[in-house]
């Protein structure tokens, strides 16, 4: 079967090399089904790549990756090749790299014990993440990651059980509740360089790295300090396995309702990059409200708004209607001690002909 693999890939190679791209992909999925293997995967994906199909071109990585992670045999070159052609696929699917880094993201994790060691120990017992002792590494990712072991603190327990109230399951504020210690992280690490591109993709690696942490030291919730939003085990999970920038808004973001002076908003978008959004309650029916706020913010990470500044027009699939929205400065957090400022601002929702008023209209450069 070996021997018939390898003639089926050479045929896909001459096939690929007089232009025969079509004949060629018929030879490597063959050569595939009779032994998959990260040079037949990576082939493939050139030919999906060549062919402008970046989607193929990068799932096939994905199983040159897959391939790579289930064979101990696999090398350093095997690696960097997948690398390679994964940034490359990347960047000309997706051009625009977004927000630039400008804000650091930190998560505290409940964990049961506090032993450096014993910790250290479970880290180490995973492929995907490694560590020195202070600095936490994804195998697959640019991020690096400053990590702190800290001591119980009930007042911050209490304050992610409140958090949780109503929202999680029993277990996790029991679990919460009989904590030993914090492990708190922060990403991205700021003395070494990154290859990291922007502050979406720091949030989208910092998911996919609280997946194998959180399992590794059984940590049953994270708390976001960015937004105080806390997320069970189960859910970083299924964002991990299933990302969309609907869920990684879901995941960094919380929705609170100022019922005093008559709003919904969000915090924590600038985990993203990207400001948050205020709704007055006479603008959309309340049964509507949260979900045109969601729908907002994944907008924003879809259409790379980032660097837009003062104002933009939004039309809600929800409501089918169209709001003018103004940039304002965040005005409900100390700067200085609160993780949940806002640098880059806040989205306010107006009817296109209602003038805008409680607030004084910035510029807020990028």
């Amino acid at each position: 079967m070996l021997e018939a693999a390898k003639e089926r890939l050479q045929e896909a190679k001459n096939a690929l090399a007089r232009g025969d791209f079509e004949q060629g992909l018929v030879e490597l999925s063959a050569a595939i089904e009779l032994e998959p293997s990260i040079d037949a995967y990576l082939i493939r994906a050139e030919a999906h790549f060549a062919r402008k199909d970046y989607n193929s071109a990068l799932a096939d990585v994905d199983k040159a990756e897959e391939v790579y992670d289930a064979n101990p045999k696999s090398t350093s070159i095997d690696w960097e090749k997948i690398e390679e052609a994964k940034t490359r696929f990347l960047d000309a699917k997706n051009p625009d790299p977004g927000p630039p880094i400008r804000q650091r993201i930190s998560v505290m994790l409940p964990i049961s014990t506090i032993d450096p060691a014993e910790i250290f120990i479970k880290i180490s017992k995973r492929r995907d993440i490694s560590t020195d002792g202070k600095t936490l590494l994804r195998r697959h990712g640019s991020v690096i990651y400053d990590m702190e072991i800290l001591d119980r603190n009930p007042v911050w327990a209490d304050s992610i059980i409140e958090l949780t109230k109503g929202t999680r399951a029993f277990f996790h504020a029991e679990q919460v509740a009989n904590h030993a210690g914090f492990f708190h992280l922060q990403a991205p690490n700021l003395e070494f360089a990154q290859t990291t591109k922007n502050q979406y993709q720091v949030a989208s690696e910092l998911l996919h790295t609280l997946d194998p942490l959180m399992r590794a030291i059984n940590a049953p919730v994270a708390l976001i300090r960015n937004s105080n939003q806390v997320n069970a085990c189960e859910e970083i999970f299924n964002c991990a396995s299933e990302e969309t920038s609907a869920n990684v808004c879901a995941a960094y973001c919380k929705v609170y309702n100022d019922e005093t002076n008559g709003f919904l908003f969000s915090v924590g978008m600038h985990s993203l990059g990207y400001p948050d959004a205020e709704i007055p309650h006479d603008l959309i029916p309340l049964e509507f409200v949260q979900e045109v706020l969601y729908e907002f913010l994944e907008y924003q990470v879809k259409n790379l708004t980032w660097n837009v500044v003062s104002s933009l027009q939004f039309t809600s699939s929800i409501t089918n209607q169209t709001y003018l929205l103004g940039r304002f400065e965040c005005d409900r957090f100390d700067p200085l001690k609160d993780a949940r400022f806002n640098q880059f601002g806040t989205w306010v929702f107006a009817e296109p002909e209602a003038e805008q008023t409680g607030h004084d209209a910035v510029t807020i450069e990028q």
